[in-house]
């Protein structure tokens, strides 16, 4: 059945997707194949320390390095990037000046905070108010060492919602090279939000998500500025679908061409949408059918949350999908053109309920030995809920993995209400985790949580 409607779901027409200034897509239709690129589950399977935290790391014998952010109980951090034997771990919090504000720590390679980087930690606004509300999204570095800070500033005023962009140097101050005195805002002309980010090789960065209700795409220079050459002369390209898409993740693949996926309204549910760009911006017409993919079960709410390309060119895409209640993670995973996996999970679909409450997922990672992590909470939301800092290990072939945890799924204490937002791939056999804390160990307060575990 998953594989007559991994058929039906590419069969998208070619009107239904269109961009801004609207275009027409060709009539070819990636197929669901058989066979093609296969890890064959060799070295797929967890070490013998799998689930267990690093006790070398952050607080002694812990592994979880802990970041106060301030007495308000909101924020966290929601990317972590690795450079050499530093992370740069960033997010947002309330507090300081007032407001919502980017807040990035560098810990050294064991998880001690790197004081000769701001102090500890750099907190960034564009205003000395309470309305002033910037949300980090994404973190990466440039060639240089920079730690570069990707995210979105609410409406505030008289101003919309824009693009917001930092740049610190070597010792965590703004680097004055970069947008206006080290920050950056981009005005596409609406309102943005930012969901997903990244720094690319040419030191550029590509962000997206949403702009009024259509997924985003947008290329900023190395300094911060608009690239007007990407979807010239705009430096942006939004593509209506449905009654609203957004893009929650992006990468580029080793051609440079951008893959994004996010998800799209249709039908009264979310699909999950994949698009891929060619390096200029135009959408990639080899991809999908005119450079789109949009999947989904009937009568099954859908969405993705983060992405990543294997070394043969497969692209793996996870989130969650389910009803309110009753939620759990799903990834998919597609060959190069597009066409579903069939030998991954049920006809290219891994949708194994994860645990019996509601499990929402927030990053995923491919492993080195094809299987996949993918990061979320699960539990009770709402008035008086809890949730629970999960992970679940997929094995290539796209089955929850049993030597993982319990059943493929583990739990993670991150704290007394521990969130978790992110996971990174730092060794063949470790990652790092990073989430938030509200609670009173070791005082009242927020905490920005990173984590280091083996696989």
């Amino acid at each position: 059945m998953r594989i007559l409607h991994a058929l039906l779901t590419l069969l998208v027409p070619s009107y239904f997707l269109a961009e801004e200034p609207a275009g027409s897509a060709p009539p070819d239709t990636a197929a669901p194949a058989r066979g093609g690129e296969r890890c064959g589950c060799a070295g797929d399977e967890p070490g013998p320390l799998a689930g267990q935290l690093d006790p070398s790391f952050g607080e002694a014998g812990t592994g979880i390095a802990r970041v106060r952010f301030g007495a308000d109980d909101d924020g966290g951090f929601f990317d972590v990037d690795v450079a050499g034997d530093r992370i740069s771990a960033a997010g947002w919090g309330q507090g300081g000046l007032g407001g919502i504000r980017f807040r990035v720590v560098r810990l050294t390679g064991a998880g001690a905070t790197d004081s000769t980087f701001g102090g500890g930690m750099v907190t960034t606004g564009w205003a000395n108010s309470t309305g002033d509300m910037a949300y980090l999204a994404a973190t990466g570095h440039q060639q240089g060492g920079e730690v570069v800070a990707i995210g979105w500033r609410d409406r505030f005023r008289d101003a919309s919602a824009d693009v917001a962009l930092a740049r610190y140097a070597e010792d965590g101050s703004l680097d004055p090279g970069f947008g206006d005195g080290g920050k950056s805002l981009l005005d596409l002309g609406g309102d943005e939000e930012i969901r997903g980010a990244l720094v690319a090789p040419d030191d550029g960065i590509v962000a997206v998500g949403q702009r009024d209700g259509r997924l985003l795409i947008v290329r900023a220079t190395a300094d911060g500025a608009l690239d007007t050459s990407f979807a010239s002369p705009r430096g942006y390209r939004t593509v209506s679908l449905g009654a609203a898409s957004v893009a929650e993740a992006v990468a580029l693949d080793d051609r440079g061409r951008v893959v994004v996926a996010g998800s799209v309204e249709r039908g009264g549910q979310r699909d999950m949408i994949v698009i891929r760009l060619r390096g200029d911006g135009a959408l990639d017409r080899s991809f999908g059918r005119g450079g789109a993919i949009v999947a989904g079960d009937p009568g099954v709410d859908e969405r993705a949350v983060a992405l990543a390309l294997s070394p043969g060119g497969g692209i793996v895409v996870a989130g969650d999908a389910g009803a309110e209640g009753a939620r759990d993670f799903q990834v998919r995973r597609f060959h190069p053109n597009g066409a579903p996996d069939l030998a991954f999970g049920d006809g290219g679909v891994a949708a194994w309920p994860t645990t019996g409450g509601d499990d929402v997922a927030e990053d995923m990672a491919l492993l080195p030995g094809g299987a996949v992590l993918v990061a979320g909470n699960g539990g009770e939301r709402g008035e008086g809920g809890t949730t629970t800092p999960l992970l679940a290990r997929y094995t290539c072939d796209g089955a929850l993995d049993p030597a993982f945890g319990e059943g493929g799924v583990l739990p993670v204490d991150l704290g007394e209400f521990g969130q978790l937002h992110t996971v990174e791939v730092v060794a063949d056999d470790q990652v790092l985790l990073g989430g938030g804390d509200v609670g009173m160990s070791p005082g009242p307060g927020t905490y920005g949580v990173v984590a280091r575990m083996w696989m």
